[in-house]
Order: structure tokens, then C-alpha cells, then sequence
């Protein structure tokens, strides 16, 4: 297991105002570079991809991250129903 260059071909730039694991990014612990790839393991050397970090700092960024997009895509399924049948009726009246 040794890096043979082809890494380069799909390594991440570090986003800017959100971690790197949250937009799906990977780290190859031999090439150690970030990497955007769809896989598990790296496209160079073979090796496992972490897909999560091992600070507990950026561990519990990450969390919270998680748990705002599940509030967000939940959040329509939250509203009281009274709430959702008016905006309902509001729609179909524009129409």
C-alpha cells in the first residue's frame, strides 16, 4: 500500500464555513490527502477511506450538522395540521 500519484486526480479543496466531511469529502490515511470520491477505498493505494473524523471537536461539529439537516428535512412534517390544511387552501385559491 503506497501512494502511486493518482490521488492528485481527485483531491478535495477544504470548503470554506463547513467541515470536510460533511459535503462527503474522504481522507486517505497513506496518501494523506482528502480526496472527493464515491468509494471506500482509496482510487491510489487501496487503502480504507475515513469517512468520519477523529478529533471529538470536529466529531461534534459533524453531529450537529447532521442533526440541523434532519430538523430541516423534517421540518415539514412538524407543523400542526391546522397550519398545513390553511396553507393548502391558500395555494389552491392562487391557482
Amino acid at each position: 500500500m503506497v501512494c502511486k500519484g493518482i490521488c492528485v486526480r481527485h483531491k478535495a479543496m477544504k470548503p470554506i464555513g463547513t467541515g470536510r466531511y460533511s459535503i462527503g469529502q474522504k481522507r486517505c490515511q497513506v496518501c494523506e490527502i482528502f480526496l472527493k470520491w464515491d468509494g471506500l477505498w482509496c482510487p491510489c493505494c487501496g487503502y480504507r477511506l475515513r469517512t468520519r473524523p477523529r478529533n471529538s471537536k470536529f466529531k461534534a461539529e459533524l453531529r450537529a450538522s447532521n442533526e440541523i439537516d434532519k430538523a430541516n428535512s423534517l421540518d415539514v412534517y412538524e407543523q400542526p395540521p391546522v397550519q398545513a390544511h390553511q396553507r393548502h387552501i391558500a395555494h389552491k385559491r392562487k391557482h
